[in-house]
C-alpha cells in the first residue's frame, strides 16, 4: 500500500541505533520477525545483535531482553535459523504449517501475543482469496492488546472457513486467576501455563467470523 519492502534492515527499525548501520546478514521479515542467519559454514552458533528491546525467541517463546549487544546462540543444527518475535506485536499464524499454499488456508488460526514492555501489543491481517485481482470479498481485523485484555474487530466479508484455535499471551510472569472468552470464565482444560517460558495458552476454538476478545488476570 505505500511501497515498504517485506524484508526491513534492523536500521529500518531502529533508526537511532548505529550500531544497527552496518548489519547486513540480520533483517526483519514484515514488521515483527528478526531472522538472523548462519552464515559460516559449518556453524553450529551464531553471533546475533539485539536492540534494546525485548523480542520472544521464536522457537521456545521465552522473552530475550536485548542490550544493543551481541548474544551468542549455540546448538544451532543445519536446518534450523534463529528467530526472535519483536516486542509490542500481535502475530497472526496459521496454526500448522503445509506443504502447499492451498492447504494452508484450510488451517486454523493462532494470534501470539508479544506485549512491550509497557504491557501493549498491536496488530492486523488481511485475508482475500488468495487469486483474484479483483477481489470480491475480503477479511480485516484490527488485534489490540492492553492491560491483559485481546480484542480482536473488524471486518469478516471473506469466508474464511477456519477457527482461531487459541491464543498464546507471552511474557506472562504468574499463573492466571481467571481467563474469559467474550466475557465468559474458560474451563480449566482450555488453559495451561508453562512457567519456564512464561507462555499462557489459551484454546478458545472459536470460528473466525466476527469479533471477539480475550482476557486474563494475574
Amino acid at each position: 500500500m505505500d511501497g515498504t519492502p517485506v524484508l526491513h534492515p534492523l536500521w529500518f527499525k531502529y533508526p537511532k541505533d548505529s550500531n544497527t548501520y552496518a548489519l547486513d546478514h540480520q533483517f526483519f521479515f514484515g514488521d515483527s520477525i528478526l531472522v538472523s542467519p548462519v552464515t559460516d559454514d559449518d556453524a553450529t552458533s551464531v553471533s546475533i545483535y539485539l536492540p534494546r528491546d525485548t523480542f520472544y525467541d521464536f522457537a521456545t517463546l521465552a522473552p530475550v531482553q536485548g542490550a544493543a549487544s551481541n548474544i551468542n546462540i549455540g546448538n544451532v543444527n543445519f536446518t534450523q535459523i534463529p528467530l526472535h518475535i519483536k516486542s509490542g506485536v500481535v502475530l497472526p499464524l496459521r496454526a500448522q504449517s503445509a506443504m502447499t499454499t492451498k492447504a494452508l488456508r484450510r488451517n486454523d488460526f493462532e494470534f501470539i501475543v508479544a506485549p512491550s514492555d509497557h504491557g501493549e501489543a498491536s496488530g492486523s491481517l488481511y485475508i482475500d482469496d488468495g487469486e483474484s485481482l479483483v477481489q470480491a470479498a475480503s477479511t480485516q481485523v484490527k488485534m489490540s492488546f492492553k492491560k491483559g485484555k485481546l480484542d480482536v474487530s473488524g471486518s469478516f466479508g471473506f469466508a474464511t472457513g477456519v477457527n482461531v484455535s487459541r491464543i498464546r499471551f507471552l511474557g506472562v510472569s504468574l499463573p492466571p486467576k481467571e481467563v474469559l472468552v467474550d466475557g465468559k470464565t474458560t474451563g480449566a482444560s482450555q488453559v495451561s501455563y508453562d512457567p519456564a517460558n512464561k507462555v499462557l495458552n489459551v484454546s478458545i476454538g472459536k470460528p473466525f467470523v466476527k469479533s471477539f476478545s480475550v482476557w486474563y488476570t494475574i
